[in-house]
């Protein structure tokens, strides 16, 4: 390796060619992003004769401080910064602001807006941009390019961030006009400059363009049939190892479309089933809802932003769908159901929800990171969790993947399993309308023939049971688990051979016996913990009856304490009344010898010893 380059580096970036019969659509997250990020190539643009529009997904209300007021004031910044660029106004679509998700409802309207304008050119943020609205828009953007069907170029452009730009447009002859624009964004200037930050960007991009050059956008040119090539990362610069390494994807294919199959008989729970989906941290689903009801069934409510939503009626082969046909229609049972909900769905990868069950809110993102980790894996799983009615907890369902365990018995709820679903049409698996019950352990060995399961551990769904009436623990019910269980072991071995089925039953006859080793273990353990508590028990009762020992001599001594206290406390009260007594006698003494003291045969007697005295 250099330790330097050879020559000067060439800070000529590359140049647009722009045709005046071209079209160019910019996509903003929100109000002022179209004109931060690329407002001097849009006017330059226009005046050259292309036509140019700019859709704003977000009115960008959560960028506005309490008191600013109306919610599309934002917007209305946008529309007169447009004005003074002398471009058309802006339009809304007023998608949730901070809640742009790469998802199925944003692709198709991106889609449609493509295939409707047919633009030359794409302008969409650069997938650097730390605002995730911005990244979202970008993923979307990029998906719906490769959807849409006509060429267009993708340029990226960089408004919170510097990004690396492979292209530069000199904006020195429209720059006052980008900074008389940015200054009608108000509110926006009032929280950051703005302005400044973007004149700064300007001078940056114009750096090493020549001494005329005194402002510029950088954008980051790509062909949208790029995206398609093997070696598509490689051609975004340092934005996928960026982006890897925070977890985050920076191609739409990182994000494949979840097709998630709820075969619904319109009961009360399947709004709780869809809003478990609306919870998902995957962003990217579309739900089809079977109606297998045998009636008309309606659009249940959900996020329209969040994911997309289809109803599927049953269809005869041949016969034209009819998503919301008034006329009777044939109820299906469950197998029935679910191969309709696998001919309807489009995602690469697809997942069971009955309508009563739930799925945890991390469940789709664990099971598609675990199968494109592992790339050879068909299936990926979770543990499961059993309620019943009241909500109390029965089992759960957690269980290693072994390909013999699945032979001799179901293991796996069948909303536990994401599944790839090409290979499940490539492979020819599907379920069997002969099935009213167990229906998906038949599907799921059938799909295990193809390739391995992943097993993720940790419970990631709840499976209510009791809600359903499929009546598999019902003995004198002819839906009894006993009965179908017995039938698909029976067809199992006519398709796949006895060999396989004596191989699965040697291992449950090993897992069994291990298990029955475990449980005398456990249950010998058990026996010498139950002999070391009895005696921990019989040295318990010894201490206690030493204790109540201590105790009553405790007691006793404790009386004989208060016993002597009380006599003392006698003899005290006592002594301190014959003080008081004499105290009394001392005082009335003392008042009787002063009384005396002052008598007139005292101070006679007194006065004669007196003059006595000086007589001698």
């Amino acid at each position: 390796m250099l330790d330097r380059l050879a020559n000067i580096p060439d800070y000529h970036f590359g140049r647009l060619a722009l045709a005046a019969s071209d079209r160019m659509l910019c996509l903003a997250p929100h109000p002022d992003d179209e004109v931060l990020g690329c407002g001097g190539l849009l006017v330059l643009a226009q005046r050259q004769g292309l036509q140019v529009r700019s859709i704003i997904a977000t009115a960008g209300q959560e960028g506005v401080a309490p008191e600013g007021g109306a919610t599309n004031l934002r917007l209305a910044e946008s529309q007169a910064a447009a004005c003074i660029l002398g471009l058309p106004e802006p339009e809304c679509w007023h998608l949730s602001d901070r809640q742009l998700r790469h998802a199925q409802p944003l692709i198709e309207r991106i889609v449609n807006t493509l295939q409707a304008f047919q633009p030359h050119w794409l302008l969409l943020p650069a997938l650097t941009e730390p605002h995730p609205d911005h990244q979202a828009l970008a993923l979307a953007g990029m998906a719906a390019a490769r959807r849409a069907g006509a060429p267009v170029d993708l340029l990226f452009y960089e408004v919170g961030a510097p990004t690396q730009p492979n292209t530069v447009v000199d904006i020195s002859s429209v720059a006052d006009l980008k900074w008389r624009a940015l200054d009608a964004f108000v509110s926006q200037e009032a929280l950051h400059p703005y302005r400044s930050h973007a004149q700064s960007l300007a001078a940056l991009r114009a750096f090493g363009a020549g001494s005329e050059v005194q402002a510029a956008e950088a954008f980051w040119h790509l062909p949208a049939q790029a995206l398609d090539a093997p070696d598509a990362l490689a051609n975004m610069a340092f934005w996928p190892l960026q982006r890897q390494a925070v977890g985050l994807a920076s191609d739409a294919e990182q994000v494949p479309l979840v097709s998630v199959i709820i075969r619904s008989m319109n009961r009360p729970s399947l709004a709780q089933a869809i809003a478990s989906l609306a919870e998902q941290t995957y962003p990217h689903i579309e739900v089809v809802v079977v109606n297998a009801s045998g009636a008309t069934h309606p659009v249940p409510a959900y996020p329209p932003q969040r994911m997309a939503l289809r109803v599927v009626n049953p269809v005869a082969a041949g016969e034209p769908t009819r998503e919301h046909c008034a006329v009777e229609l044939p109820r299906l049972g469950r197998s029935a159901a679910a191969n309709r909900g696998l001919e309807a769905s489009v995602g690469s990868y697809a997942l069971f929800l009955d309508d009563d069950d739930l799925l945890a809110p991390t469940h789709l993102q664990t099971l598609v990171d675990a199968l494109q980790s592992q790339g050879r894996a068909v299936a990926a799983y979770s543990g499961v969790r059993v309620e019943g009615p009241g909500g109390q907890w029965i089992r759960d369902y957690d269980s290693p993947w072994e390909p013999r365990r699945l032979q001799g018995i179901n293991h796996l709820p069948i909303h536990a399993v994401l599944f790839q679903l090409q290979t499940v049409r490539a492979g020819g698996a599907c379920f069997d309308p002969a099935l009213p019950v167990l229906e998906d352990w038949d599907f799921w060995c059938q799909l295990s023939r193809l390739g391995t399961f992943v097993h993720v551990p940790g419970i990631g769904a709840t499976y209510r049971q009791g809600l359903g009436d499929s009546h598999l623990g019902d003995p004198e019910h002819d839906n009894h688990w006993a009965k179908w269980h017995q039938r698909i072991l029976e067809q199992h071995a006519q398709r796949w051979g006895v060999g396989e089925q004596s191989a699965a039953l040697a291992w449950h006859a090993i897992a069994l016996d291990r298990a029955e080793l475990a449980q005398l273990a456990t249950a010998n353990d058990l026996r010498d913990t139950q002999d070391q508590l009895g005696d921990c028990r019989q040295a318990l009762e010894h201490t206690q009856g030493l204790l109540h020992a201590c105790r009553t001599e405790l007691q006793q001594s404790q009386q004989q304490s208060q016993d002597m206290l009380h006599a003392c406390r006698t003899e005290l009260q006592q002594a301190q009344a014959q003080v008081l007594q004499l105290r009394a006698e001392h005082d009335l003494a003392q008042r009787s010898l002063q009384m005396l003291l002052q008598s007139r045969p005292v101070r006679w007697a007194r006065a004669l010893r007196g003059l006595a005295g000086r007589g001698n």
